[in-house]
């Protein structure tokens, strides 16, 4: 499952951590997607609630991916749940024209 954690960006923040598992101990940045919990119901946005670990409903913003410092990542918060993950390879697809 992908993690959710907190990330140190303009503020700490939510944020989904889009780098696989795998790879991160051989980096020094990640690529995240920044969490908020202003939803604009966009197609570059990834639902998420309290189920995958957030106080509230909130999207992961595909419109705003970066990369990160492995040393700004903070402590877990949640997961993307297994199903979520074909959601957020059509937001990716639409986010990047790539369909």
């Amino acid at each position: 499952m992908r993690p959710i954690h907190v990330v140190r960006l303009d503020k700490a923040r939510p944020a989904l951590i889009l780098t696989r598992s795998s790879a991160i101990p051989y980096l020094t940045h990640v690529t995240v997607a920044p969490i908020t919990s202003t939803i604009r119901g966009i197609v570059s946005e990834v639902p998420l609630s309290e189920r995958n670990g957030l106080d509230h409903d909130s999207v992961a913003s595909l419109d705003n991916v970066t990369t990160v410092p492995v040393s700004a990542i903070g402590r877990l918060i949640g997961f993307l749940e297994p199903e979520d993950e074909k959601t957020l390879t059509a937001v990716i697809e639409r986010s990047f024209d790539l369909h």
